[in-house]
């Protein structure tokens, strides 16, 4: 019902150009003007340029984790604007990216240098960590899956957004290849990155139907999905979809 709904909103949106409401980012009344096609990417905030699917994970982490802003936090791969809202309102954030040419765990521009597959976070350090549209990218993310609900404290979370095709299988893409290299499986597909704006990070698996029982067989935690649909926060579009893994307590 939701998908149907689409092609029809979208063709509202771009007779007017925009549309009126309350952002969870910048937390203020303000446009969302469509910039593209695509209104996953593209159905932008005047006034803090975030996109649907971070104002989708806001609202979860509002609404389960209200205490988010006191608690531990470490977000991988961080883009703006929601960077600067977790750096300036939760003192206990930590944001990383990955540097091939770094060592783990070293720093770099403000960011500790972090493989999602091999963190050299303690164990049990964080309430909760962060990722929007990351497990897409990772060579192995069933390891990444048990390195995150290891850094996780008993009763923490992981909160997640990946680009989720619930009607079929998951599809590997790509995979490493031994001695190195990538093995691409299909033709190439890649997504933005957000360290290098002009660079672009490959697509390895195109989650499907499964994404849950994986995630939960892996790593021992119980994820639930949550499909917001809220034209008045600027919530809409495919691909909105939010993922609360929660570690046992």
């Amino acid at each position: 019902m939701r998908l149907q709904r689409i092609p029809r909103l979208l063709k509202q949106m771009l007779g007017r150009g925009f549309m009126r409401g309350k952002c969870e980012i910048c937390e203020a009344q303000t446009v969302f003007t469509l910039r593209g096609p695509w209104i996953r990417g593209d159905l932008l905030c005047v006034r803090c340029g975030s996109r649907p699917r971070n104002r989708a994970l806001m609202a979860v982490l509002n609404e389960q984790f209200p205490n988010w802003r006191s608690v531990a936090i470490h977000e991988s791969s961080p883009g703006v604007p929601m960077l600067q809202k977790f750096r300036e309102q939760c003192p206990g954030y930590v944001a990383s990216h990955f540097y091939p040419e770094r060592p783990i765990g070293s720093t770099q521009g403000g960011f500790v240098c972090q493989d999602l597959e091999r963190q050299s976070f303690d164990s049990e350090r964080f309430d909760l960590v962060i990722t929007q549209d990351v497990l897409e990218h990772v060579f192995e993310p069933r390891v990444a899956l048990q390195e995150i609900a290891r850094t996780l404290k008993p009763g923490g979370a992981h909160v997640f957004t990946v680009p989720w095709y619930y009607w079929q299988p998951s599809i590997v893409r790509a995979r490493r290849a031994q001695g190195g290299g990538v093995e691409h499986l299909l033709p190439e597909d890649y997504h933005g990155n957000p360290i290098q704006p002009n660079a672009r990070s490959l697509v390895v698996t195109e989650w499907g139907r499964d994404l849950l029982d994986v995630i939960d067989g892996c790593s021992g935690v119980r994820t639930t999905a949550h499909r917001l649909d809220d034209a008045d926060r600027g919530i809409t579009g495919a691909f909105v979809d939010v993922f609360v893994s929660r570690k046992p307590a």
